[in-house]
């Protein structure tokens, strides 16, 4: 039987949330070890990242490594993704890889550059923030505006067709998780809602930035007004970090930088065709959604 509650509040990873990835796909849980798979028919992805706090001792990580050895060996599988913060010793030579890292900025955050507190200044002089958890008709059509931007926008920086299924279930994903906020900046000259951010405070340690929208025409700064508001109620709550997503490319890593995140955890989606039946690699389902800034 695995222990949803326990998994959640020990998630160092989104894929350790149980609330989102159900409410974002068909995939269902089994745990494998320490560690927590997801299941859907014959494929199967398993967050390996072992149960304790990084940097890790070497028997959490021969735990992590045992149970993807483990999963591999499932029966009726075709295909398996494991995401860890190494390749898993179970691999074939030929597994497809991709490295990126989580980035975090540890809390209480790092006191922001003048240019940063400059933008924050200068937003609040536009936009108000609050934090709630109601799903508006407004905030979806700032997230249709944005997804097709982000459809639309070229190369690596473009949207996959797994991410935008995930962003269509935001609403659900909020309403699944208690301690989920969205926090939401209006313009305080009309009250129109101009950019919006999902924060999830599930995690006794981590917290988690998981989605943001913002208007071409939001005033300068909102977008890291949100950010600011998420980082306090995290501080607030005694999370000693606040986990900002991949780094996937140079414009997401610029943004979390300039919040003084840096690479925190390795992040490695190692995927395969399990060789004893027939099927291909396992798509990337949910993780590389990404949280935008």
């Amino acid at each position: 039987m695995v222990d949803l509650d326990d998994m959640a509040v020990r998630a160092l990873v989104p894929e350790q949330l149980p609330h989102y990835v159900q409410s974002v796909s068909a995939l269902r849980p089994l745990q494998i070890g320490p560690c927590l798979g997801w299941r859907l028919a014959d494929r199967l992805v398993l967050a390996a990242f072992p149960d304790t706090e990084p940097p890790y001792a070497p028997d959490a990580l021969a735990a992590a490594e045992q149970a993807a050895a483990e999963a591999e060996k499932l029966p009726g599988l075709s295909s398996i993704v494991v995401l860890a913060p190494f390749r898993p010793a179970v691999a074939p030579d030929d597994a497809h890889v991709v490295s990126d890292a989580c980035w975090a900025v540890p809390l209480p955050a790092p006191e922001p550059s003048a240019k940063l507190r400059n933008m924050l200044r200068r937003a609040r002089r536009d936009v108000t923030v609050a934090a709630g958890r109601e799903w508006t008709p407004e905030h979806a059509r700032l997230r249709d505006e944005a997804v097709r931007r982000f459809c639309d926008a070229p190369g690596e920086r473009a949207l996959s067709l797994e991410a935008a299924s995930i962003f269509a279930r935001i609403e659900d994903y909020i309403a699944a998780g208690p301690e989920v906020l969205l926090y939401s900046a209006r313009r305080l000259d009309d009250g129109r809602l101009c950019a919006c951010a999902v924060g999830d405070h599930t995690a006794y340690a981590t917290a988690f930035y998981m989605f943001a929208f913002r208007d071409p025409s939001a005033p300068p700064g909102a977008a890291d007004a949100l950010v600011a508001a998420l980082l306090e109620e995290a501080a607030r709550r005694g999370q000693r970090r606040c986990n900002l997503g991949l780094g996937v490319h140079d414009g997401i890593r610029f943004f979390k930088k300039k919040w003084g995140a840096r690479p925190w955890l390795p992040f490695l989606e190692t995927s395969w065709p399990v060789a004893r039946a027939s099927g291909g690699r396992l798509s990337r389902l949910f993780h590389r959604a990404g949280r935008r800034g």
